[in-house]
Formats: C-alpha cells, sequence, structure tokens
C-alpha cells in the first residue's frame, strides 16, 4: 500500500502546470535544436526524452512557426535532422528516423483547408455521429445522417482521428476530399471496453477475472427481475430462482460458500456486493417484506437453504441496463475491500448517445404457465391407496369421529366420485401478463440525455385477483464542456412496485384429499362442515380472503463530475444515494376463518434501506518509453441505514376496520435500526509495457463502524500480473493460426465485517407488554457484548489462460481459482448458566472453495446473410473445511468434519425397505441393519455419517446465436448438476403414503404390500396410530431422501424478425422488429417429481414457463 502510494505521488509530481499549452510559437534564427527541443517542452508541459549523444549543440536550426499544435511544431524541428517522434499521452521520445531527412518546411505558412469525408462501418453503410477529432487538437465534429462530416481551417496534412463505439479507430492525414473513411469493429472477445471497479479497461489487457452480461443478452429473456438473466450465462456464478411468485427472491453466488453458519441452524448465503451506476444499492439482495406472502410461504432446499421472500431488484426494469459486469477475483475486488469478499455487481444503466432525438417503443404480451407441473393421485387412486394402508394397518375405516384409529372421512362420508385436481386449481392456470417500455434519447456532441418509463404487470398463477404491477422511470444526462475538460454525469432511477398477494401458504393445500366436499357455497360463504363433521383443513378459499399489499419505492441517484487538470490527469468524484422503502398491510378478516375460533388481525410493516455514497477520485494516465501507466488513488465515505417498523393487531370488532391499527383492541409493536458507516482509502496502479507485459496492484484501508475501538481499520490488496504472448515476433512467425494469447495470474486479500451492528458493545431492548415503572418502561440486555471480534480474511489465487484462433473466430478461457477465508464472523454457542445463547466473534476456522472455469466463445459462420456464434461456460467448484481447531469438542462437531465440505449432510446410510417387514433399514456405525439407528454422528456416539454435500458440482450454459438475413434466433441452455433432496423428502414432509393428504401419482406401485416384495417404498400407514411410522423420522435424515439431480433447461429461445428498411420508411419508422421470447420452456432431467430448480418440494409455487409477443419500434 505505501509503495503504491510512493510510485503515484511521485509521478503525479513529473505533471507540469503548463502542459495545457499546447500551442507552440518559436521565431529564432540558427539556434540549437536542443533549444528548440527546450523551448516546446517549456510551451507545451510534454516531457521529451532523447539520447543526449544524437542531439548535441553542435546542430543549427532555424524555427518559424506561429501558434501551431505541438505535432506540428515537432515536424518542422525535426523535419532535416534524421530524428523522429513518437507521442504517447504527454511523454515523446525522440530517436533517430530510419527515412533520409525531407526539405524544411515552414508550418506556420502552411494552408488551411476545409476538409469533407464519409464514414462507412464493415458493411459499407453510413455511420451516424461517429467523431472526426485532430489529433492532439481541439477541434472536433460529429458525421451527420448520410454519414459525412466537415471540418473548417485545418491545416494540409494534419492528423484526424475517426471514431465509433464499438468501433477501432482510425489515423488519417488531412485532404480536401477524403473520400470514404471505413471503420471496423472491434473484436468484442478480445478488445471489448468491459466496466470495473472505479473505471472500464479493455479485456485484452485485463488480469482480473471479470465477466460481462450485455443489455442484448437480457432483452432477449422475458424475466422481470435483471437478476435473473445472468442465470447460466457466467462462469463461476450461480443464480437460484426460488420459486414461481412474481417479484420472488432471486439468490446469486459468486464461487461458492466462503462463510459458516452464524448459527447452528442456519448458514448465510454468501452473496457479492451490488453497486449500480457506482452507488451500493441500498437494500443490496436481501427481502423487502417484512410481513408473510406468498412468496415467504414457499421453501427452498436446494443448495444451501433460505428464506424466500420478495426481491429489492423487482424495483428495476431489465430494459434500461446497459450492462451487468462479475467480478469474481481479488484482483478484479480488492479496490472495495471488505465490501467485495464475495465477489462484485456492477450494474451500468443506459445513457443517451449524440445524435437525433429518437424514440424507442418497445411492447410485449406474454403467457405464463408452471414449467414443470406435478401429477397427483385422481379420485379413484387416492381412495386405492387409502383402503390399502387400512388394510396394510389391520384397522378398518370408520365414519365415527370419535374413532381416533379409524375415523376415515374421505373413505366413509365424502362423494367417492368427486374429483378436484387441487394442482391444476391452484398452480395450473396460465396468466397474462404486459411490458411496456419507451426510451427517447438523444442530444449534442457534447450533451446527450436519455428517459425511459415502463410498465409491467405480472399476474400470478395463483387464483384470486394477486398481481405485481411495476412502474419505472430512468434517466441519465451528460455533459461534457467545450475545452473537453470538465465532465458532469447524472442518472436518476425510481422505480415504484405494488405486490398484492395471499398471506400464507395457500399452495400445500395442492395435497387436500382430490374428493374433498366444496370449501365454498354457491353463496360465496366458506365451508367448514361436511354432514355436521369438521372438515379439520385449513379452507383454500379462506386464503385467498387475506391478502397482503406491499408498495415499494426505489430510487437510486448518481452524479459523476471530473475535470481535467493536466493532460492525463483527473480529478473527479462519485457521489449517490440509494433508498428502498417497503410499506405493508396484511389483513386476516374473521370471515376468513372457521367461526369457532375466528379472529380478526391486521399487520402493518415500514421497511426502511438507505445509502449515501461519496468517492472522490484522481486518475492519472502516462506514458513512458514503451509503457503506459493508469494510475488512480481516492477515498470511500458510506452511510448505510435500516429502519424497520412493524405492528400486529388483534381483536378488530369488524374486518372493515382492518386497514387501520387504530380498529385493534391489542397490538404488538417491533421496531429495528441499524446504522452502518463506513470510511475507506484506495490505490491502484497499472503498467503495460509493448503492449504485452502487464503488471497491476491495488490496496485499499477499510474503517467499520461494525467494530470496536482499536479493531475498526483493516488492510487488503492484490497483485496481478499478465503476459500477452502471441505478441511476442517468434510466436508470431512461427504460430500462425494463433491470433491472441494471454496467460495471467492475481492473488490478494479482502476481508468481512458481516457483522451485527454494534455487538462489541451491550445493547438493550424494552420487555414487550411489560408495565412500566415509574414511566419507564424495563429493559434487558439481549446480547453477550465481545468488543474483541475483528475482521475475517478472504485469501484468493487466481491463474487464467485466453486463447484465440483463427483471427479469434475460436477464443477460450480456461481460470483455476482459490479463495480461503478464515476468522470467521459467527454466533459461537454458550452455555446455558451464561443467560445467554450465543457470542459473536471471530472462529479459528478455515473453509476453502477451489475450481475450474472454461469459457469457449466461437463465431461458426460470418457471412453477409447469415451468421451463426456460440458461447459456452461451465464450472466445477469444490468446496471444503480445510481447518477448525478443536471441531470435536465444540459445539460444531456434528455439523462439520475437517477435509468434508460445508454444506455436508449428515445422515443415516439406507439399506432399503426390508421385504420380510416391509419398513425401512438402516446402517448403524458397526454395520449392522436396524430400523432405529442411533441420532449424531462418530464424534458424538451416533450412526449418522456424512453421505454427501449439496453444493453444485458443476453448472454452465450453451448459447447460439443465428441470423439470416432479416432474423434473428438465440437459443440458450443452461445445465447444473447437484446432490440435492428428491421428491421423497417432501413425501413425508406434508404427511405419509397411505394418509389422508394427496400424493404424487409417481406412488403408486412402487410401495410394498406382501412379504417378498422389493419396492421403494415402504408399507403404507392409514394413520397416526400405525404401526409403521416410527421409521420416518430416521427415513427422513438418511440417504434415501437424496440423490443425483442434473438437468438441462431449454432456458431462453428467442426468435426476431426486423422489417425491411423501405417499409418502414413509408410509416416513418426508423427500425421495427417483432419477435417471440421464450424462457424455461423445455428440461431433460433424471430428477423426479417437481422441479429439478426447486429440489425437495412439490407444494411450492413451480417456476414459470413464459412465452412473450412483441414489437419493437424506434422513430
Amino acid at each position: 500500500m505505501r509503495l503504491t502510494l510512493i510510485i503515484l505521488i511521485t509521478t503525479l509530481l513529473q505533471v507540469r502546470a503548463t502542459a495545457l499549452a499546447q500551442h507552440i510559437t518559436i521565431h529564432k534564427k540558427d539556434v540549437t535544436l536542443k533549444y528548440a527541443l527546450k523551448e516546446v517542452r517549456r510551451q507545451s508541459g510534454f516531457n521529451l526524452f532523447y539520447d543526449g549523444k544524437i542531439i548535441t549543440d553542435k546542430q543549427k536550426i532555424d524555427v518559424d512557426i506561429d501558434h501551431v499544435t505541438i505535432n506540428q511544431a515537432l515536424e518542422v524541428i525535426l523535419r532535416n535532422t534524421g530524428l523522429k517522434y513518437e507521442m504517447k499521452g504527454i511523454n515523446i521520445a525522440i530517436t533517430k528516423s530510419q527515412t533520409r531527412p525531407s526539405k524544411p518546411i515552414n508550418l506556420g505558412k502552411m494552408e488551411q483547408i476545409m476538409i469533407t469525408g464519409l464514414v462507412l462501418d464493415e458493411s459499407a453503410k453510413p455511420l451516424v455521429d461517429a467523431t472526426v477529432q485532430v489529433k492532439h487538437g481541439e477541434k472536433v465534429t460529429k458525421t451527420n445522417a448520410d454519414g459525412r462530416f466537415y471540418l473548417n481551417d485545418i491545416r494540409d496534412g494534419e492528423t484526424l482521428v475517426i471514431s465509433f463505439v464499438g468501433y477501432g479507430n482510425r489515423e488519417i492525414s488531412a485532404a480536401k476530399d477524403l473520400g470514404a473513411i471505413q471503420l471496423m469493429p472491434l473484436d468484442k472477445t478480445v478488445d471489448e471496453v468491459q466496466v470495473i471497479g472505479y473505471g472500464s479497461e479493455s479485456k485484452r489487457f485485463s488480469v482480473g477475472a471479470v465477466s460481462s452480461v450485455s443489455a442484448e443478452t437480457i432483452e432477449r429473456q422475458p424475466v422481470t427481475n435483471p437478476l435473473s438473466a445472468l442465470q447460466g450465462q457466467v462462469a463461476g456464478l450461480a443464480v437460484t430462482s426460488s420459486n414461481g411468485v412474481p417479484g420472488s427472491t432471486v439468490m446469486l453466488q459468486v464461487r461458492g460458500q466462503n462463510t459458516l453458519g452464524t448459527t447452528l441452524q442456519a448458514k448465510p448465503y454468501d452473496q457479492p456486493l451490488f453497486i449500480i451506476d457506482g452507488v451500493p444499492f441500498a437494500p443490496q439482495n436481501v427481502n423487502i417484506n417484512l410481513l408473510n406472502n406468498l412468496a415467504t410461504a414457499q421453501s427452498y432446499n436446494g443448495g444451501i437453504s433460505q428464506p424466500t421472500g420478495l426481491s429489492p431488484f423487482n424495483s428495476i426494469n431489465p430494459k434500461d441496463i446497459e450492462s451487468i459486469s462479475i467480478l469474481k477475483d481479488a484482483a478484479a475486488t480488492s479496490i472495495y475491500g471488505s465490501q467485495g469478499a464475495n465477489g462484485v455487481v456492477l450494474i451500468t444503466t443506459k445513457k443517451g448517445q449524440a445524435g437525433e432525438t429518437k424514440l424507442d417503443v418497445s411492447v410485449n404480451t406474454q403467457f405464463n404457465s408452471a414449467a414443470k407441473p406435478v401429477r397427483f393421485l385422481n379420485t379413484q387412486q387416492y381412495l386405492q391407496v387409502r383402503r390399502e394402508a387400512y388394510t396394510a394397518d389391520g384397522l378398518s375405516p370408520s365414519d365415527d369421529p370419535g374413532d381416533y384409529n379409524g375415523f376415515a372421512p374421505d373413505l366413509m362420508l365424502y362423494d367417492q366420485d368427486k374429483y378436484t385436481d387441487w394442482a391444476a386449481i391452484i398452480a395450473g392456470k396460465i396468466t397474462n401478463n404486459t411490458d411496456v417500455h419507451a426510451t427517447l434519447s438523444g442530444g449534442s456532441p457534447s450533451t446527450t440525455f436519455l428517459i425511459s418509463g415502463g410498465y409491467t404487470q405480472s399476474n400470478y398463477n395463483y387464483p384470486g385477483n394477486f398481481s405485481d404491477k411495476r412502474m419505472t422511470f430512468h434517466s441519465a444526462l451528460n455533459n461534457t464542456s467545450s475545452d473537453k475538460r470538465f465532465k458532469l454525469g447524472l442518472v436518476a432511477d425510481y422505480g415504484y412496485d405494488r405486490n398484492t398477494s395471499a398471506r400464507y401458504g395457500g399452495a400445500q393445500s395442492m395435497v387436500l384429499p382430490p374428493n374433498l366436499p366444496d370449501l365454498i357455497d354457491d353463496s360465496g360463504a366458506l365451508v367448514w362442515n361436511y354432514k355436521g363433521v369438521p372438515l379439520n383443513v385449513d379452507n383454500f378459499y379462506g386464503s385467498l380472503m387475506r391478502p397482503v399489499y406491499l408498495q415499494n419505492y426505489n430510487f437510486n441517484g448518481s452524479l459523476h463530475l471530473s475535470y481535467t487538470l493536466l493532460p492525463g490527469l483527473t480529478l473527479g468524484t462519485n457521489a449517490g444515494y440509494s433508498r428502498n422503502n417497503s410499506i405493508e398491510r396484511s389483513e386476516n378478516p374473521a370471515r376468513s376463518q372457521d367461526p369457532t375460533f375466528a379472529e380478526a388481525s391486521a399487520a402493518f410493516g415500514d421497511n426502511v434501506n438507505q445509502s449515501i455514497n461519496i468517492e472522490p477520485q484522481l486518475n492519472y494516465e502516462f506514458y513512458t518509453g514503451k509503457g503506459e501507466w493508469t494510475a488512480l488513488v481516492g477515498g470511500t465515505y458510506r452511510k448505510m441505514s435500516n429502519d424497520a417498523y412493524q405492528v400486529e393487531g388483534y381483536g378488530y370488532a369488524n374486518d372493515n376496520f382492518l386497514g387501520s391499527i387504530i380498529g385493534a383492541s391489542t397490538t404488538y409493536p417491533f421496531e429495528r435500526k441499524n446504522l452502518f458507516k463506513y470510511v475507506a482509502g484506495f490505490a491502484r496502479l497499472k503498467y503495460i509495457h509493448d503492449h504485452k507485459y502487464i503488471v497491476e496492484v491495488s490496496g485499499r484501508r477499510d474503517g467499520s463502524s461494525n467494530f470496536g475501538p482499536g479493531r475498526q481499520f483493516g488492510n487488503f490488496g492484490s497483485v496481478g500480473g499478465g503476459w500477452i504472448f502471441s505478441e511476442e515476433a517468434t510466436i508470431k512467425k512461427n504460430l500462425a493460426l494463433l491470433s491472441y494469447g494471454k496467460l495471467s495470474a492475481s492473488y490478494g486479500t479482502t476481508g468481512g465485517d458481516a457483522s451485527k451492528a454494534y455487538s462489541y458493545q451491550a445493547l438493550y431492548q424494552n420487555i414487550s407488554g411489560a408495565l412500566p415503572f415509574q414511566n419507564i418502561r424495563p429493559t434487558y440486555a439481549y446480547n453477550l457484548y465481545n468488543p474483541n471480534f475483528s475482521w475475517s480474511t478472504k485469501r484468493s489465487l487466481n491463474v487464467a489462460m485466453d486463447i484465440g484462433l483463427y483471427g479469434n473466430a475460436l477464443n477460450l478461457n480456461a481460470t483455476y481459482y482459490r479463495n480461503r477465508q478464515g476468522n470467521q464472523l459467527v454466533d459461537m454457542p454458550l452455555p446455558a448458566q451464561t443467560g445467554f445463547a450465543v457470542v459473536f466473534g471471530n472462529l479459528d476456522a478455515l473453509v476453502q472453495n477451489q475450481g475450474w472455469e472454461f469459457t469457449v466463445e466461437s463465431t461458426n459462420v460470418k457471412k453477409e446473410s447469415f451468421s451463426w456464434n456460440s458461447t459456452f461456460n461451465i464450472t466445477f467448484n469444490r468446496n471444503k473445511l480445510l481447518d477448525f481447531p478443536d471441531l470435536a469438542s465444540s459445539s460444531y462437531a456434528s455439523k462439520y468434519i475437517i477435509g468434508q465440505p460445508t454444506s455436508i449432510i449428515m445422515g443415516y446410510r439406507y439399506k432399503g425397505v426390508n421385504p420380510e417387514t416391509g419398513l425401512y433399514e438402516f446402517y448403524d456405525k458397526d454395520g449392522n441393519a436396524t430400523h432405529t439407528p442411533k441420532a449424531g454422528n462418530a464424534n458424538t456416539g451416533g450412526d449418522q455419517v456424512p453421505i454427501g454435500h449439496r453444493d453444485v458440482k458443476y453448472m454452465g450454459g450453451l448459447a447460439n446465436n443465428l441470423s439470416y438475413k432479416n432474423w434473428g434466433l438465440f437459443i440458450f441452455c443452461q445445465f447444473s448438476s447437484s446432490y440435492s433432496p428428491n421428491y421423497l423428502a417432501a413425501l413425508y414432509s406434508t404427511d405419509y403414503p397411505g394418509g389422508p393428504t394427496n400424493q404424487p401419482s409417481e406412488i403408486l406401485g412402487r410401495y410394498w404390500k406382501n412379504p417378498g416384495d422389493q419396492s421403494l417404498l415402504q408399507r403404507l400407514g392409514s394413520s397416526y396410530a400405525s404401526g409403521s411410522l416410527y421409521t420416518i423420522p430416521p427415513f427422513t435424515q438418511s440417504e434415501a431422501v437424496y440423490g443425483d439431480n442434473t438437468y438441462l433447461r431449454i432456458k431462453t429461445v428467442s426468435l426476431s424478425y426486423t422489417f425491411p428498411e423501405k417499409l418502414l420508411q413509408k410509416i416513418g419508422v426508423s427500425t421495427g422488429s417483432i419477435y417471440m421470447n421464450g424462457q424455461n420452456l423445455l428440461t431433460f432431467t433424471n430428477y423426479e417429481v417437481g422441479d429439478p430448480e426447486q429440489p425437495g418440494t412439490f407444494t411450492a409455487l413451480p417456476l414459470q414457463r413464459i412465452v412473450a409477443l412483441g414489437l419493437n419500434l424506434k422513430f
């Protein structure tokens, strides 16, 4: 860190204040060449480097120049000397020329002309708004609608630079008529500019692990949450959609789980830092709802179990996003210090482009249905299973409610021919969704603007009038001063999201008996009894009468200011504010409940997340010989807060009063306030030598309010290097097929302060419901404070090779990574006599994630009328607990094993169904068969052993992008393989086969009936009095309820047609297209029952199959 600062300070001191004076005037005769060059240096501020042997006091020249550029001055001075110059930034190297000296010229008398030219793309079509600029000068213009440009008062022979976004620059000497000038597109696989921490860089010279997803890829997918569009697109990034509820949580994880659980019961899901236009997103990726709704009622059991809810990213319109970059290794993330310990996701929104004002309109309608619905037993199948269960138990079904063992109303009272497909009612309908988006953009070369608005309505694939309605507004303004020194960028995003849902898990009603009597009568009243007998079910239609209303207000604003102090030296600042506010109300009217014990109640919530971020920065770019330097120093001030308020009200006299807490006779309030402050200083230095060798060093010093005095600051940094070996002369000569080759590596540290706010000091809380004493509410200490915990530490190694073959028609990347995180921050269990369950502190455990990432990009066919490109990525990650001192004697002894993954599953070895008894059998620790294995593992004397782990074995995606004339076709497949809970885990969580709830049809013919049977399932059980149920608890904790979960899903298909230009011109439209996009269309898997992306459940609202039809028009 200190070395970096010394280098930066030394470099900055080399810059002179006169460097802005780029016009030279010299009228001297018979002066030495050395004097003339010193005068150029004095007037321009540029650095001149030359060998004293080639420039001496004996060389005399005449100089007569007046107010010319530095390029023109050097051309005059060196014209007849046999010397040449090379300029990089503000550094100029003078060396011997290989050509013969020319006759001297008097540049002060050169003719000034008006030039014109035509700028074309690779297909000879005009490029509108291309930039034409005098090299190292101030004169600049843009091409018009025909691709033509005009520039006055240009000296004949001056160098012009023609540039356009996405195309390589071209330099050309000025002449009156330059004719057609063709620009060629950059090779996106190698030269694409990607967003990184506090800047951008070319992929060619990157030494960090950075992946990007473009707006085009995002917009092809008919999703409302932009995070959903990342699934399978990026190597090393796991994306999990937990359920099919509109607006629900989408989880992200970069390169595996690095931390242990904060408690013995749960594990955190390490998520990256989310930054939008340079500003940390206030809620990050934490659920925004406080109250229960359909999203929180769902369960997710894949990988590491997580609570589900509503996502804050649902308030951001994917159509407003320009790109999403994922930073994965230390070289890319250490500049963010502790905040980037789990990776960084940089979201860049769209900005305006100079040119005529344009209006883009996109409209689509979507049709949603369950992607992989579950089939349940029909009435006759269900009744057959129920009767066989009673036979197996030796019992007779009864219509007497007092007969605890035999009461079976579904067999004895209900209509034996009635059939209700509850799964079809609950999640079987097709919904129609709408999405409209419009963008107005344009501007001049100095000022650009963009304004967009969107409206999206996503209806629940669920009965009732439930939906998620979103309105978004996005604006961007960018301005550059006439002298190109001052730049301003202003971005503002506003999103309003209204989610109306049912209160709780009506989806569980999928397993209601198919012959259950109607739960609602002709008048709309709920039915709770049948023939005088209570139904004893939670009436599904009652759940539809318990609405939850959530309104989410989201604002993100950022301001970027920069000023060029000297050539290459820029002072700037990023400032931003992010606020997310959710206001909720849930109602539980008495009319939705069984009248026997009905009580009207309501709950109210207000959840506010805020973030203020200010980051001044100083950037300096300069050149030394063949070297290019880029330096950055800056600081961060960040203030983040979370204020949550929730109150529950009971005892309402009337359902009509549920909209206000005033109507409740009893209330239970809850309030939470968390404030977090963060300061940091950071620096980065990058050097590129001869376009072949790259070195990058970065460092950061973080300060966090989450730690106590003396432990608030931590130091982090990284070092990386790269070698573009394809630029070596020998390789260029002997490996013609190799167009690009790079080796890169990095090593660095980041840290973690994922602490509970102010846990270093004692915290107190009011005792709920306690009476005040002398007007003072009693309080109690609810934490055992620990002033000594400090930063966790993560050390990361990244090694990569990039290969481009056949002119980069085929590009390969192979990356090896290894992350080790120690000094874990966790809740450590305490003995009961301490009065506290846990104390927060550091745990000396070391967790490792290592793996390989492979990416292949290929241009299969590239012709004028047909093209075909492919992209493939795959990731293999392995997680392991490397060290845990005294694990065997700790509270974690039954949870972890050194050398095993931290997601290890401790369970019983499963033998199978005993053919004679028809009951599940297991192996004890000695290998003997038993129906009743002992709880605990070897450390605690039990029979449980490691039976697997829940980390993903491998994951990835395959994309094919084809175009033929006006047609375009994009097909993307996503795949994954893991060891996950199967449907047998859910089979016994809802009830048990043979019990009074429905089951998936897959159980038919797979359960034990007679001695000698070889079966998957044990004998049926009719009721809790069954003698077979005691084997169920160990069965649900055995390897029998886990299995291979490998699938390949056709994730996205996008078919589009672009209308001919002649047709559109007749109706005043610039460009137009129609499209059909599909999501989650088809799945190939060995996973039985339910969706492989939702393992271990068949009663959650399923992920949705989406088909969208749309129209894009540009005016």
